[in-house]
């Protein structure tokens, strides 16, 4: 019985596992021709996605490429186990809302938790990563829990502090209330935390009370955050747009606002325009603000010009702004030294007036919407008030619509190293190629400096120590530490670490209680995941930067961006030689893959019944390998079983039945004339080539569709039509069969690596001199045979021309159902003569008994004209009695075969055959019965009920 395809490769993992394969592979390498893959660790918990499969595969097909060329390709394994994914976790599992229930449990018992929930690694992942084909070391994996680890990232955070990268400062960015934390710009972009929110649409009157032409107007300023209009501190326009001064019928105040927003604005309103002017006019003018329990400076309610503030497209040309709340809100108060507004607390409520009483205090910022617009309605300073949809980020560890607030923190200078970011990136290889010069340059271009402080508790500590009079330590390592506090260093986490103190000069000096941006632990993989530069400093030093990573193109502004920085900070250079960023992969129905919608295989049963090889072909050659979105396609995904491993395998097993039958040993080898083998060891030539240098180009589909060509002409055109003589034990065609298969056996095995296994055991029952233990073990072979010799390339024309000729003549047949067992008279070719070893082969592959060139002819009488890039070939579909009886014996001999083939026969084994007591049959058997028994192997044909075939003797 044939074994399935999840029992073969479940033997073949046993084999490598048994034997160490993986582990010989790296081994029989020299460590000085090192070849440096850096994997980025995928989440500690749950179960991986075909997107996680899709990474994993890439991370395997390159690095077993590089590995057959001789290269020492070590892969480990790492787990991502810090940051607010597992607080989250950890938090759900304790029935802990934030971070002020966190501190109210004990910091110390909720790491512990942390700890725990950590140690508890997915088993899983181990077996969707063996059943995919991955080879990766699992039993030295790190995590960036580690002591180790973090060291590498504390001496990390020393060194750009060292250069003056870092700085502390209060910066805008956006911020979780829920968490109580900063978070990056790049992990929203990441995944596109974005959903759309409705917001109040407000328009607010100021009253203007400079002296002069404008006293008494009022300003009519936009805003769709009510709820920061206690923290307003300017006006900001357009000072070269033209402004007017309107008035309304019955109402005695003047509004004034941009010319161009007019009628939006008093849409459906009678209203005279009074006055109108440019907005530079207006600049410097001082109103009267709304909230006045913050302190102020006298610079303050003014109105300001700031580029990139104010558009004609919404509004009234007129925007409110609160600095500290607002990315460009707070540039432009920095630009005009006006006060960076902190009045939300952690948690996002508003804090008491310092000047006064702030009716708002202790409200959370979105619930004091409803409340500050009645306050400005009854202050009658509400000019109208309506609804806007927004599309607005949300934390995705927690689910909180973010707010942009000014917060004090530390920050990477990335100001200071962008020249040199850009610079370093032009000798980076990205696939796709656009990623280069587009995305990616474009993400440092518009970067702002990296806030890398968090205000949490399961991470990576920030290494700062200070006195009470803002003295501070910055430390690099754990031996810094304790020689400064005298003190062991037991675990570098909270609330451990908070415990030593530094006492020098007879000050004391407390640790910082801020923690690290976790981007800034996975930047650090490269050397953090050595221990550098505290181990391995020499391996590190000599292997950096890395030769290859791939992971989803989000990561393009995000991991790949995190390390190019630190990179560039740390060494002066880039951090990886090649990229490949994959695309997104959705559901069958274009969705995002989720379990919710159910709409895409489970990848477990996917696994066990199509394959790993069948997943990696059909991953590896689409369009997601070079960056492109793509949806799975469960059909397609089990095509790539039937069309392109099962033919490669029957063609193999083809090969081993009659090379047993006819004792063929690869000693046995010799050189073919045959225009069938010069024909495939052309194509097989082109394979090689073309496959390697796609693989070293990191253009994986080409590879992928060079195999799916290759197998098909291998199993559909060479075998086919070398069946009779590969049967008949022609050394010529076993000899070329063997060559095709043990060279395409090695040239494919980095990508389908479990397949590929299997034909090379059994491939090396013919062969003494296939020596390795495993064809993963093999060096990539280097195909010497020359594809552009004449008659090489004069055999490819040809043979191409009589594939073309005989794919015209079978779609005639398919279009008018005539199976291919049917015989029929005629072809005529108008075109170019082909010579007659070709026209023997349009001969058995169409099943036409005469096949002749005719430039003039034009068809008549049951001739069928079918014509295809510039060629025209006619079919005579007319069946004689002779041709039907001939149709019939073919037929019966596919079903003997067939029936041979149920019952497990060999090829040697004789039979008496008993066949159904048809007109048809009977016809056939009295025709041809010598061609039937000797096709199939039978001594004896006896006519009975049903079909059937017993072994004689």
């Amino acid at each position: 019985m044939p074994k399935t395809i999840s029992q073969m490769e479940a033997d073949v993992l046993a084999f490598w596992k048994q034997n160490r394969i993986f582990e010989k592979s790296v081994e029989k390498n020299p460590a000085n021709n090192s070849y440096v893959f850096y994997d980025g660790p995928p989440f500690i918990s749950g179960l991986p996605h075909y997107g996680h499969l899709l990474g994993s595969i890439a991370k395997d097909v390159i690095p077993r490429y590089w590995t057959m060329r001789g290269k020492r390709v070590e892969r480990v394994w790492g787990w991502d186990a810090h940051g607010l994914t597992v607080e989250n976790k950890v938090q759900k599992k304790l029935g802990i809302k934030n971070r002020r229930d966190i501190e109210n449990y004990g910091l110390e018992r909720f790491i512990q938790e942390c700890y725990k929930y950590t140690s508890e690694t997915s088993a899983e992942w181990e077996w969707y990563v063996d059943r995919i084909g991955r080879w990766v070391d699992f039993t030295n994996a790190y995590k960036t829990i580690d002591q180790t680890y973090m060291e590498s990232v504390v001496w990390a955070f020393k060194q750009l502090y060292d250069k003056g990268l870092i700085y502390e400062g209060l910066y805008t960015s956006l911020y979780c209330t829920t968490c109580g934390t900063p978070v990056s710009n790049f992990e929203i972009a990441m995944d596109n935390s974005y959903r759309d929110e409705e917001d109040p649409s407000i328009t607010v009157k100021f009253r203007i009370v400079t002296e002069g032409r404008f006293k008494d107007a009022f300003i009519l300023a936009w805003t769709t955050t009510p709820w920061t209009m206690p923290s307003n501190k300017a006006l900001v326009l357009d000072p070269k747009e033209t402004y007017v001064s309107v008035s309304l019928v019955n109402v005695k105040d003047r509004y004034i606002l941009a010319q161009k927003r007019l009628e939006t604005v008093f849409a459906g309103e009678k209203y005279t325009v009074q006055d109108s002017f440019l907005g530079t006019e207006l600049l410097g003018v001082k109103y009267e603000s709304p909230y006045t329990f913050y302190v102020s400076q006298d610079k303050e309610f003014r109105v300001y010009d700031y580029e990139g503030m104010v558009s004609m497209d919404d509004g009234t040309g007129v925007v409110h702004s609160a600095p500290g709340f607002g990315e460009i809100d707070t540039q432009m108060g920095k630009h005009y030294g006006l006060t960076i507004m902190t009045s939300l607390d952690g948690e996002g409520k508003f804090v008491q007036g310092d000047v006064g009483e702030n009716p708002f205090a202790g409200l959370f910022y979105l619930d004091a919407n409803k409340l500050i617009l009645k306050d400005l309605q009854d202050r009658t300073s509400l000019f109208a008030n309506e609804k806007v949809v927004h599309r607005v980020p949300f934390h995705d560890r927690c689910g909180t619509t973010l707010v942009q607030r000014a917060q004090g923190s530390w920050f990477v200078a990335i100001s200071k190293l962008k020249e040199q970011l850009i610079e370093n990136n032009k000798d980076i290889n990205w696939v796709p190629r656009h990623i280069k010069e587009g995305r990616f340059k474009a993400g440092i271009e518009q970067a702002h400096d990296w806030c890398i402080s968090r205000n949490r508790f399961w991470a990576t500590p920030m290494p700062v120590w200070e006195s009470a009079d803002g003295e501070r330590i910055v430390v690099g390592s754990i031996k810094e530490i304790e020689e400064l506090s005298g003190k062991k260093v037991e675990n570098l986490h909270r609330p451990y670490i908070d415990k030593i103190e530094f006492v020098r000069a007879g000050k004391v000096f407390k640790r910082r209680p801020e923690v690290l941006d976790s981007w800034l632990e996975a930047g650090s993989m490269p050397y953090a995941q050595v221990h550098y530069p505290f181990e391995n400093k020499v391996k590190f030093e000599a292997h950096f930067p890395g030769d290859y990573i791939v992971e989803y193109i989000p990561q393009v502004r995000a991991w790949f961006y995190v390390m190019h920085v630190l990179s560039t900070a740390l060494f002066g250079t880039k951090s990886f030689n090649n990229v490949v960023c994959t695309g997104t992969l959705a559901g069958n129905d274009g969705r995002k893959m989720s379990k919710t919608y159910g709409n895409y295989a489970d990848p477990k049963a996917v696994l066990e019944t199509v394959g790993g090889d069948a997943l990696r072909l059909y991953l590896m050659g689409s369009p997601l390998m070079v960056g492109e979105n793509a949806n799975f396609d469960e059909e397609d995904l089990k095509n790539k079983l039937k069309r392109t491993l099962n033919p490669l395998w029957n063609s193999y097993k083809f090969f081993e039945t009659y090379a047993t039958l006819h004792k063929w040993v690869a000693s046995k080898k010799c050189e073919s004339a045959n225009v069938l083998d010069v024909w495939i060891k052309v194509e097989l030539a082109k394979a090689v080539t073309g496959i390697a240098r796609a693989l070293e180009a990191y253009v994986v589909p080409d590879a992928v569709r060079l195999i799916e060509s290759f197998v098909d002409g291998l199993s559909r055109w060479y075998v086919r039509r070398s069946r009779t003589a590969i049967a008949e034990g022609a050394n010529e065609s076993l000899s070329t069969l063997y060559e095709v298969l043990s060279t395409f056996t090695h040239v494919v095995a980095p990508i389908v690596p479990f397949i590929t296994e299997s034909m090379y055991q059994e491939l090396k029952k013919f062969d003494a001199s296939l020596v390795e233990e495993s064809v993963h073990l093999r060096s990539y072979p280097n195909y010497s045979r020359a594809a552009t010799k004449d008659t090489d390339l004069l055999v490819q024309i040809e043979m191409d021309y009589v594939r073309l000729i005989a794919s015209s003549l079978l779609s005639i047949r398919t279009d008018k159902a005539i199976p291919v067992r049917q015989p029929l008279a005629e072809a005529i070719i108008v075109g170019r003569v082909s010579g007659e070893v070709y026209t023997k082969l349009i001969n058995d592959e169409t099943n036409v008994k005469k096949v002749t060139f005719n430039v003039a002819f034009e068809g008549g009488n049951g001739w069928v004209v079918k014509e295809d890039a510039g060629l025209k070939v006619f079919l005579n579909t007319v069946l004689t009695d002779d041709l039907r009886a001939e149709g019939a014996m073919r037929e019966l001999i596919r079903q003997i075969q067939d029936k041979r083939k149920e019952k497990g026969l060999t090829v040697n084994q004789r039979v008496v055959v008993t066949y159904p007591d048809t007109l048809e049959n009977k016809e056939a058997v009295k025709k041809f019965a010598s061609d039937i028994k000797q096709k199939v192997g039978a001594d004896e044909l006896v006519v009975g009920e049903t079909l059937d075939v017993k072994v004689v003797g």
